[in-house]
């Protein structure tokens, strides 16, 4: 169980489960139950001046970059924060403890004041296009999850706090809506509008201050957006040969969209079948990982979980959760979306590398951090805030990681009964043979999403393409499908803020870097995955120096 070091981590512990006390409740801090924070000029006010205190008397860069992402989060200011805050608030404690009527009543009641404080503080700013699309999105999505809550309560007053919320959250809606836009409409009505009106987000003037202040980069935009391109470059040809490849196996055109497509229908598992074949899957993969790819805790544990269909906008492939990490009752959340819009059919290699990054990256991320297992993390270490993107880059990672075991079992390099247990679990999916093609297709393919998301997010952020423009280019340069593009970049990430979509390709390409450090000296693959995802997530400067440290060491 993690505690304060001293007296100014007591104070910034307080600053924190005030300014995020869903997520405190997530990680364990039961006083942060029905509560979230109401954004009016006031406490926004009070909790800046708040942070600049705490600043002015932290020493440690770990502390000082903490205090800047919350401060940065903070004055964020964009509309879809709020109505996004509160479906993750209540999303959250859906999961962690179903819904309880008195928590839930809270919840509405702080999210009514919520909405309504952020209408009137900006009732007078002119938000654009792309911005109010996302907040359309952020509403939708929250008043899907109200639907849910509301079948579930029988409590009067708890339900009338709800038909309040919903009052509030309709007035939000229209106060930031873009006309003509919905968010069920299909890929091809909303890339016309955005022809038509254009997708800003408005973001110019502030994006390089979320680069360094939200995510800790070193990088300006132009950078961010050359260190894309580099990556795009270097691993289109591998990428093309591999599609190749496939498609003279498949008998279908040599585009990634085509490959892509022959695959969901010659291979691709239905819907209802997802969730029973990852259930089935990790119970064999698990042990293959831990003897190749990262050291795992004795005492693991891992949920998966459906994703819900208020959350597909958001979460178009998978995610994971961390809850009750503050205790010594941590556990981890793995979502798996089936929603047919974004996830239609994927092949069982597809599955695989969505396992191997939401589970070997993200939960084994949180759970060996929470467990101490290979080292010490320190509270601040721990706390859900924007330096948790460290764990983006090291699940990224963990998918090239995979692909030489996966390939060195299938070419019988590696064998055990770890190996053949999951050989065998395979059989009944295509074999080994073919599941080993589809992961190295679909992890390559993922390298050259998340490095568009690189490029996009630089340009798209810094007004220098819209995002029409930027997915017409990104279509043309690599093949993929425009919706692939357009759904992995634009409503999934940009509502988490400017330079979110990047931190993925950026920070695990850095930390493969020192990886490769790392295994020159002599250290294992397994090990420095294991103190990777031991040593918590503090600002991604702080996470670097202590890999860094770590292969130095002798």
């Amino acid at each position: 169980m993690f505690r304060p070091a001293n007296a100014l981590e007591r104070e910034i512990f307080a600053l924190w489960t005030a300014l995020r006390p869903d997520d405190a409740f997530a990680q364990g801090i039961e006083a942060g139950a029905g509560r979230i924070f109401v954004p009016t000029r006031a406490n926004v006010d009070r909790a800046r001046r708040r942070i600049e205190r705490l600043r002015a008397r932290a020493k440690d860069p770990a502390t000082r970059k903490f205090l800047t992402a919350l401060r940065a989060r903070l004055l964020l200011g964009e509309p879809p924060l709020v109505p996004e805050a509160l479906l993750e608030a209540v999303f959250t404690h859906m999961v962690k403890e179903g819904v309880v009527a008195a928590h839930m009543g809270s919840l509405a009641e702080a999210g009514q004041k919520a909405l309504e404080a952020f209408r009137r503080a900006a009732s007078r700013r002119r938000f654009p296009p792309g911005m109010r699309a996302l907040t359309r999105l952020s509403c939708d999505g929250l008043s899907e999850i109200l639907d849910t809550v509301e079948k579930e309560l029988a409590d009067r007053d708890a339900l009338g706090a709800i038909a309040r919320l919903r009052r509030s959250l309709a007035a939000y809606r229209d106060a930031f809506d873009l006309a003509g836009f919905r968010s069920d409409a299909s890929f091809e009505d909303v890339f016309e509008l955005f022809r038509r009106t254009g997708a800003d987000l408005g973001r110019g003037r502030a994006y390089a201050r979320a680069l360094r202040d939200l995510w800790d980069y070193r990088e300006t935009p132009a950078q961010v957006e050359a260190a894309g391109l580099r990556m795009l470059r270097r691993e289109m040809p591998r990428f093309r040969e591999v599609t190749e490849d496939l498609a003279r196996e498949l008998g279908c055109e040599s585009t990634p969209e085509a490959v892509s497509d022959a695959l969901r229908q010659a291979r691709g598992l239905a819907r209802d079948r997802i969730v029973p074949f990852l259930l089935g899957l990790r119970e064999v993969a698990i042990r293959v990982a831990d003897k190749h790819l990262v050291a795992i805790n004795p005492d693991y544990e891992t949920q998966i979980v459906e994703t819900p269909s208020y959350l597909a906008n958001v979460i178009p492939s998978g995610a994971a959760y961390s809850l009750d990490t503050l205790t010594d009752r941590a556990r981890e959340i793995f979502l798996a979306t089936t929603d047919e819009r974004s996830a239609a059919r994927p092949p069982a290699g597809e599955l695989l590398n969505l396992l191997v990054h939401e589970e070997y990256g993200h939960c084994v991320h949180g759970s060996n951090t929470a467990h101490g297992y290979r080292a010490a993390p320190g509270l601040l270490d721990v706390l859900n805030g924007p330096s948790v993107c460290v764990s983006e880059g090291l699940a990224f990672k963990m998918e090239l990681d995979f692909l030489p075991v996966i390939e060195a079992i299938e070419s019988g390099a590696l064998k055990g009964p770890e190996e053949a247990a999951l050989a065998a679990y395979l059989e009944a999916w295509g074999g080994l043979r073919s599941v080993a093609r589809e992961y190295r297709f679909s992890t390559l393919m993922w390298r050259i999403v998340r490095f568009l998301r690189v490029v996009g997010d630089a340009r798209i952020n810094s007004g220098k393409q819209d995002v029409v423009r930027f997915v017409e280019w990104a279509h043309r340069t690599t093949g993929l499908q425009r919706a692939t593009v357009y759904y992995q970049l634009f409503p999934a990430h940009q509502v988490i803020g400017p330079g979110y979509a990047s931190t993925y390709a950026m920070i695990g390409e850095s930390l493969r870097a020192i990886q490769a450090k790392a295994l020159r000296r002599g250290k294992t693959l397994r090990d420095f995955n294991g103190y990777a995802a031991s040593i918590g997530w503090p600002a991604r400067s702080v996470y670097e120096a202590k890999l860094e440290a770590w292969a130095k060491a002798p």
